[in-house]
């Protein structure tokens, strides 16, 4: 599967982003927190060939949901549309021992809360990541060797109705974290 994936840095207020939300039609679906334990490899450095492994922990108010998630390189230069694999688990403490004995090591832990809207076919977010500030994601997923580029114009046309021109961002909250 492919996310194609733009986010941008919102500096507004939360209140006014929701209201904007749904006066162009988003359906607000829930509010959770993520908490998000990086990997890096033994056998190569995932900074540099632009690869994600992560433990991902959500948890709401009613559940909490363990998954491992593989994001490969972005596939373009304005957007962070990247293959993405990902599997539900049953406890993230073991899945961390097996990672470790395998020599890949924790890097970096990220946090956020997270309200998730939906629009047709596309997942809006808005994240509040703990350290490095307010964003909203806006994505759509597409089966591989699809042209990603009707999706892009469908992402960008939303920002646009929302009031978003500018402070989009390529890169991840790990490598915004990393700066703060």
């Amino acid at each position: 599967m492919i996310e194609v994936e733009v986010k941008a840095h919102v500096p507004q207020d939360k209140g006014v982003l929701e209201e904007k939300l749904i006066e162009i039609g988003a359906r607000r679906v829930k509010e959770e927190f993520q908490e998000d334990l990086y990997f890096n490899a033994p056998h190569r450095d995932f900074a540099k060939t632009d690869e994600a492994l992560r433990i991902r922990k959500v948890m709401d108010e009613t559940s909490k949901k363990i998954f491992i998630t593989y994001k490969g390189a972005k596939m373009d230069e304005i957007s962070k549309t990247r293959k993405e694999v990902e599997v539900g688990v049953e406890d993230s403490l073991k899945v961390a021992d097996i990672f470790q004995s395998l020599s890949f090591r924790p890097v970096a832990t990220v946090k956020k809360n997270r309200i998730i809207y939906t629009l047709e076919d596309l997942i809006i977010t808005l994240d509040e990541v703990h350290g490095v500030g307010r964003f909203m994601e806006i994505e759509k997923e597409m089966e591989e060797g699809k042209d990603t580029q009707e999706a892009l114009d469908e992402i960008f046309a939303t920002y646009s109705k929302i009031g978003i021109e500018d402070g989009f961002e390529r890169r991840s909250y790990l490598e915004l974290m990393e700066i703060h």
